[in-house]
């Protein structure tokens, strides 16, 4: 029971992970039409996705074209959401990747997480 209780204390965030919690990589705001590609190392298939900020309530309501399209690596298209989304993404190369793009005319500040 020991070594799991310091592997928790030591890495929190891969505890977290695996439990399936979200774990808050960053928090962006795209300006209108900007990409921002997240990468994470992994060696197993894991979520990556996007929501809002709490600072910006109201914003899916402004929405007009779905706010955040999300591409997953290997992927030529998309799919947008209003609210936030993720995606299970297989690792390719030792990375699972995506891009997050604003689709929308105004800025949305977003945070991007792994599950």
């Amino acid at each position: 029971m020991r070594p799991l209780l310091i592997l928790a204390l030591l890495a929190p965030g891969v505890a977290v992970a695996a439990s399936g919690e979200e774990v808050v990589l960053e928090v962006v705001t795209l300006q209108p039409k900007e990409k921002k590609r997240v990468s994470v190392d992994s060696t197993e298939k894991i979520k990556l996705g996007w929501n809002h900020t709490e600072t910006e309530k109201g914003t899916a309501s402004r929405c007009k074209k779905m706010c955040v399209m999300m591409t997953k690596q290997g992927s030529e298209t998309g799919m947008a959401s209003m609210h936030g989304m993720s995606m299970g993404i297989m690792p390719v190369d030792g990375k699972v990747a995506a891009t997050l793009e604003n689709v929308e005319d105004f800025p949305i500040e977003i945070e991007i997480f792994r599950k």
